[in-house]
């Protein structure tokens, strides 16, 4: 365990604050004011003041935070530990742990801890976080939240248990330049995502196949002579990410509005993975993947936006991120994406998001058929807990009110920016966050593309039906079983449909040995009910 104890003096203030990754607008100190409204009813220290010394809200009071595995973001809150201070009168300790750590500790380390959006099920289900106070979900700075984050992602069961601190979804990349000269548009369902991979692979600015002896005409910026071959499309299908693609693409597919059952059996806890829409949505992968790269494995979300800033593809599944550790590949050089343009011999090549596809139909379990999407229900159903961070504050601290308020605090309007866009596991999820999209995104994309993201993004964070990434115990073995199911369907070792009845059969084991009563109650609370 790797732990920064923080004591500031008032003169080291102004230079702890700084960093030349911070929102480049100046931030200067709250109204003291404002924050004793704010803070009211904190504990305060027993001491008496001094002579002539005015009490800060929460003066003597130390606060404990622990960032599970993000040390980016682990590094932006000691930057902002000044201010806190300044602010306040509080003192803050900031510890790293790893998720095993937090799975494995029978009380949380710490009065809050700042942890992956999916682990939110595991602590919730062993009552070990406070749900988050009523007067804080009413007021004004919670309700500039995107709704599915604050209203569904944060939520256990019936109660609202985290304070969002971003958790981005799947968008789609695309080369705006190139649709345009196909006479297309993004794409809105799964099937136009694969007409427009096959015209990309039809129309490709750069030489098409796999493997060394198909290179593009242009070196990529990896040294001399070092070339890429032209993808289609690019999916993160590497270990721990191909089965969370498979189920963003099943979504819009699984996700009937007349049924919670979607992933499992809401009141057997059989696993459905192996039914009509989860079966179709792997079919339409490996087809997809056959337009793709040569060993689509070794992609992670990291990986992907690399290799479509270097210009290797027309379309791309990640996220966009301003994260320092995104520096590197790719990065500098003229026009957007830096190496995009040069990679594509056009000083025209543009990236473009959109929100990810959705679909026309949807599968309805209770009948055992396909329907058609009614009028007023929305094709697009995004995947919740892909990745992400959220904030929770441990069962029984005595600092309760003032964990909160510090979670509060590092997630609002101002400081948002300056903490959550530092890392790559995040995303803008505050209204406020639309009006600076830059500082979400890749330094080299343009600002009217920046926008872009953030408009997919809030429509991606606003639609009635939303789907949640296993956010269960055992999470990350039935996720294994998907990235199996996925692998030997894309190298034609089984059919999709075999392949994921051996990942179901896999499903029910895992499920019988974590406890069938405790993990239907688990999935249960996950969709939302009690």
């Amino acid at each position: 365990m790797k732990s920064t104890y923080i004591h500031l003096a008032a003169g080291q203030l102004a230079a702890e604050a700084a960093s030349p990754r911070l929102a480049p607008r100046p931030s200067p100190l709250a109204p003291l004011s404002c924050l004793l409204l704010i803070l009211a009813g904190c504990p305060r220290p027993e001491s008496e003041p001094q002579p002539g010394h005015d009490r800060l809200p929460l003066e003597g009071v130390t606060l404990r935070l622990a960032v599970v595995d993000d040390p980016a973001l682990a590094a932006a809150v000691v930057q902002a530990r000044g201010e806190w201070n300044a602010q306040t009168g509080a003192e803050l300790e900031v510890t790293e742990i790893s998720e095993k750590e937090l799975e494995r500790a029978e009380t949380l380390p710490a009065d809050a801890v700042l942890c992956p959006s999916h682990t939110l099920g595991i602590l919730a289900e062993r009552d070990l976080i406070e749900p988050v106070p009523k007067n804080i979900i009413r007021g004004d700075q919670w309700n500039g939240i995107f709704d599915l984050p604050k209203l569904r992602e944060a939520a256990w069961g019936g109660r609202i248990v985290a304070v969002p601190f971003g958790s981005p979804v799947f968008c789609c990349y695309y080369r705006a330049d190139l649709l345009e000269k196909l006479g297309r548009r993004p794409p809105r369902t799964w099937s136009e995502y694969r007409e427009l991979a096959e015209l990309l692979a039809k129309n490709s600015p750069l030489p098409l196949g796999k493997g060394p002896e198909a290179n593009s005409p242009l070196p990529l910026g990896e040294g001399p002579g070092v070339r890429a071959p032209w993808s289609a499309t690019i999916e993160p299908l590497a270990p721990g990410w191909a089965g969370l693609t498979l189920l963003a693409r099943a979504a819009p597919y699984a996700k009937h509005r007349d049924n919670f059952s979607t992933l499992f059996n809401i009141e057997t806890m059989a696993p459905l993975i192996a039914g009509e829409p989860i079966v179709h949505a792997l079919e339409e992968l490996v087809a997809t993947a056959e337009l793709g790269p040569d060993d689509p494995f070794q992609f992670d979300p990291a990986k992907v936006r690399a290799a479509f800033r270097r210009g290797e593809c027309g379309m791309a599944i990640s996220w966009p991120t301003a994260a320092v550790e995104e520096r590197g590949e790719g990065r500098g050089g003229r026009g957007e994406f830096g190496g995009l343009a040069a990679s594509a011999a056009s000083d025209s090549a543009r990236v473009g998001f959109v929100e990810l596809p959705g679909s026309r139909r949807v599968f309805n379990l209770s009948k055992n058929e396909w329907d058609k999407r009614a009028d007023d229900d929305d094709r697009h159903v995004p995947l919740l807990a892909v990745a992400g961070q959220m904030g929770v504050v441990a069962k029984g601290s005595t600092n309760r009110k003032a964990a909160f308020q510090l979670l509060l605090w590092l997630s609002d309007d101002r400081m948002s920016p300056q903490i959550s866009a530092l890392s790559p596991a995040t995303t803008m999820f505050r209204q406020s966050n639309l009006d600076v999209p830059g500082q979400w995104v890749e330094e080299t994309v343009l600002h009217a593309a920046a926008s872009q993201y953030g408009e997919a993004t809030l429509a991606a964070f606003s639609h009635e039906q939303w789907l949640g990434a296993l956010r269960i115990p055992g999470r990350a073995e039935y996720l294994a079983a998907l990235d199996e199911a996925v692998a030997a369907a894309v190298r034609g070792e089984k059919s999709a449909q075999e392949a994921l009845q051996q990942a179901e059969t896999k499903w029910r084991e895992i499920t019988n040995r974590l406890g069938l009563d405790r993990q239907k109650a688990a999935y249960r609370h996950s969709v939302g009910l009690e």
